[in-house]
This record gives structure tokens, sequence and C-alpha cells, in this order.
């Protein structure tokens, strides 16, 4: 089993397409073992039932799940860009212990608006 290397954050930038326009997404880049592993992170990912999400809570999940990948395939062997999508931030949420994204309550999504 490979131990766990020196991961450093370098940087968080605003994903673009290849035609140059923003996308919905921040790249969160990691310096591990002399290589550069971007972690997508997609905006509705971030997003909880009050807002968006802390940035330094978003940077930390993203480590996380960059962990959590590397466990899965070997430190060696983790691709270049993973992609933090909806449901992945929801079992890292769970995971690290923080209060789901969104609260559910019977009858759907606490706050959601009804009709009377």
């Amino acid at each position: 089993m490979e131990s766990k290397p020196m991961i450093d954050f370098l940087q968080t930038r605003q994903a673009h397409s290849t035609s140059g326009s923003p996308r919905a997404a921040s790249h969160y880049l990691f310096r591990v073992q002399g290589r550069t592993i971007t972690v997508e992170v997609y905006n509705s990912a971030r997003m909880i039932r009050d807002g968006e999400m802390d940035p330094e809570k978003v940077k930390i999940a993203a480590e996380a799940f960059l962990e959590l990948e590397a466990k899965r395939v070997g430190w060696s062997s983790l691709a270049d860009r993973l992609v933090l999508n909806e449901a992945a931030m929801d079992a890292i949420v769970y995971r690290l212990g923080w209060n789901p994204r969104f609260s559910v309550e019977r009858g759907g999504l606490s706050g959601s608006m009804t009709t009377e």
C-alpha cells in the first residue's frame, strides 16, 4: 500500500471551455508527488440551502475527494483531473461529518415552497 504523499494546495481558478468561455465550475489545483492534480468542482456542488458553501470548505472538500480517489486507485494511478459533482460532494460532506448541504424533512426539502 502506498503511503500518503504531501498534498500542497496551489490555487483556485475559474474553469473555461475549450473555446475560452467560462464554465459553471472552478478548478482547485493541488501539487502531489511533483504532479499538478486538478479537482473540478461544479458550481451546483457548492450550493447549500442558504446559498453557497464557504470557499475554504470547498477547498477542504476538494482535497478530501482527491484523497478518497487516491485510496480507490492508488496515488501513482491518480488521474490529472478529477470531477467533484453534486453526488460526490454529498458523499464528501457526509464523510467529513459536516451538516448535509440540504436538510431533508418529511415531505421534501426544508424551506420548500408550499401552496395553500
